[in-house]
């Protein structure tokens, strides 16, 4: 199967998953600890890469995209998901303080106490998933 990670990074990846130190690994594969170190690190780097490609194309694909403005109270985001998702009859998979939680779990640079700094995207897929994402990286052609 085709992958973001080369096959030297999936074996030291499952030989951390096993427990074995950076040491170990090296003199398994017969090689330095720094450079096991890189491979380890380039690995999580593709795997970040992949996951934030999956969330644009989540994004891209959801039928419902929501722009949260700057200066909107956090606690009336789950609201104005809640409502645009009724009119898609979209049943959203969790409650108010789970998303509230999630805002503030994927958005917190873009967030100063309870109030939206910095505009960002919410997407939601037709399973009722939600995806987060700031504006800049969709904005419009």
């Amino acid at each position: 199967m085709e992958s973001f990670l080369t096959d030297t990074q999936i074996k030291v990846l499952k030989l951390r998953r096993k427990g074995l130190t950076l040491e170990e690994i090296a003199n398994l594969m017969n090689t330095t600890k720094a450079n096991i170190c890189m491979i380890e690190k380039r690995a999580r780097e593709n795997i970040e890469k992949a996951k934030n490609t999956l969330k644009i194309y989540e994004s891209i694909i959801a039928p419902l995209r929501l722009t949260v403005k700057e200066n909107t109270d956090v606690f009336q985001i789950p609201k104005m998901i809640y409502e645009e998702c009724n009119k898609l009859n979209i049943h959203v998979k969790y409650n108010s303080l789970e998303l509230v939680d999630l805002i503030y779990r994927n958005m917190k640079d873009n967030i100063e106490r309870r109030i939206v700094k910095k505009p960002f995207i919410v997407s939601v897929s037709e399973d009722g998933d939600i995806f987060f994402l700031d504006c800049k990286t969709l904005q419009e052609e």
